[in-house]
């Protein structure tokens, strides 16, 4: 449920009347970003029902709220860091709070990726570009050497403000958390450090021009 892409929501009364009626219809992804509302869904539809994370960002929170109880994430960082993220929910699901804790504070930078956000400048003033998910992800994921291809259309490359935010990212988890990164550098055989300061791996990863 993404409000945000769809322009629709289903509320949380039409979830509770949707499991009533079919009852396999049991699970939700909760990607409108309003707590309330996932509190809500919740209290209509009872213990049984499955709260998913459809935002990584808001995880911690949904697991660790009795009120909404979330059983788990449908996560996008999973795609460059799958070990941590599944590490995280495991650790919450446990209730072993404070080692989530400090495994949050690594990824959190990872999840500025999901959107993009830069002023770029054009003939015409400045504009305001979003880099929406996945285009960001897959970015990283070229850079640092993953099978992951070009986004398809209407998306398509990341200005090169855009990237420059991408590789900052990387770059800071790189220096103060590597361990995030060792999983896939081993896996794909990738030095990260060195994917991160070659300059000629970005010149196919953004427009050139407008």
């Amino acid at each position: 449920m993404i409000p945000g892409r769809t322009g629709a929501q289903l509320l949380p009364e039409d979830l509770a009347i949707l499991f009533k009626t079919f009852p396999n219809v049991n699970t939700v992804k909760e990607a409108t970003g309003d707590l309330n509302n996932m509190r809500r869904t919740r209290a209509c539809c009872g213990p049984d029902y499955t709260i998913l994370s459809g935002d990584d960002s808001l995880t911690f929170e949904m697991m660790t709220d009795p009120q909404i109880a979330a059983a788990g994430v449908i996560s996008v960082i999973s795609n460059i860091v799958p070990k941590a993220m599944v590490d995280l929910v495991t650790l919450l699901a446990a209730r072993e709070t404070a080692a989530a804790e400090a495994l949050l504070a690594g990824l959190r930078p990872l999840f500025g990726l999901v959107t993009v956000k830069t002023v770029e400048k054009t003939p015409y003033g400045e504009a305001v570009c979003r880099a929406r998910n996945p285009l960001a992800i897959k970015t990283l994921m070229q850079l640092l050497g993953m099978p992951s291809g070009p986004c398809r259309p209407p998306l398509g490359k990341m200005s090169r403000a855009g990237l420059d935010v991408v590789v900052g990212i990387a770059r800071t988890v790189q220096t103060k958390n590597p361990e995030l990164f060792e999983p896939l550098a081993r896996f794909f055989n990738i030095d990260i450090d060195a994917r991160l300061s070659d300059a000629s791996r970005l010149e196919e990863l953004y427009y050139q021009e407008y």
